[in-house]
């Protein structure tokens, strides 16, 4: 896809380019979304706000050299989602199909590899949580969104140095944090 291109069809309002974009772009900001506040109705309420804040923001908007479209979508809704948690600080916000949507989850082919697999994500997932935002946020966007050290640092606003710091020292944090969970 070439993004510049894209980008100045969306500037003229091209309705055909927006439903590509869309297309494009909707599963991973909501994954993202879904990912950090763990409830799918939250998860595609940012992702629509971070869709209306895209178009909202598109008039400015230029793509500078070595960067990407998503870059800039992650960023918007990064802040979308730190903004939501602004509001909901401290508040009971799991609905009751979120608190039970994977409780009775089938199954697959086979039932021992599953159950591990499972287990090794949970222990993971559990993991990563339990670094600082700084750490957390960047093993995220490392490892889970297949970002580059130089997106990293233009959306963190640090070097990409500061970030290799940063990603050196959470993969030795999360590593003994996992460690604990293996020797208890």
């Amino acid at each position: 896809m070439d993004e510049r291109a894209l980008i100045q069809r969306l500037k003229i309002g091209d309705e055909v380019a927006f439903r590509e974009f869309f297309n494009h772009y909707y599963e991973r900001v909501f994954f993202y979304a879904y990912r950090r506040v763990k409830m799918r109705e939250v998860a595609e309420d940012i992702t629509q706000e971070t869709f209306l804040k895209f178009v909202h923001t598109l008039s400015s908007f230029e793509l500078k050299e070595g960067y990407h479209l998503d870059t800039w979508i992650y960023a918007i809704e990064r802040n979308t989602i730190r903004d939501w948690f602004r509001r909901n600080l401290g508040k009971e916000v799991l609905s009751l199909e979120e608190k039970f949507s994977n409780k009775f989850k089938p199954i697959l082919e086979d039932p021992f590899e599953t159950a591990e697999n499972e287990e090794i994500n949970e222990v993971v997932n559990k993991a990563v949580e339990q670094l600082n935002e700084n750490y957390r946020d960047v093993i995220k966007m490392r490892f889970y969104e297949g970002k580059s050290i130089k997106e990293i640092a233009s959306l963190l606003k640090k070097s990409e140095d500061n970030v290799k710091v940063i990603q050196f020292r959470a993969l030795k944090r999360l590593r003994e944090i996992i460690e604990g969970y293996i020797n208890e």
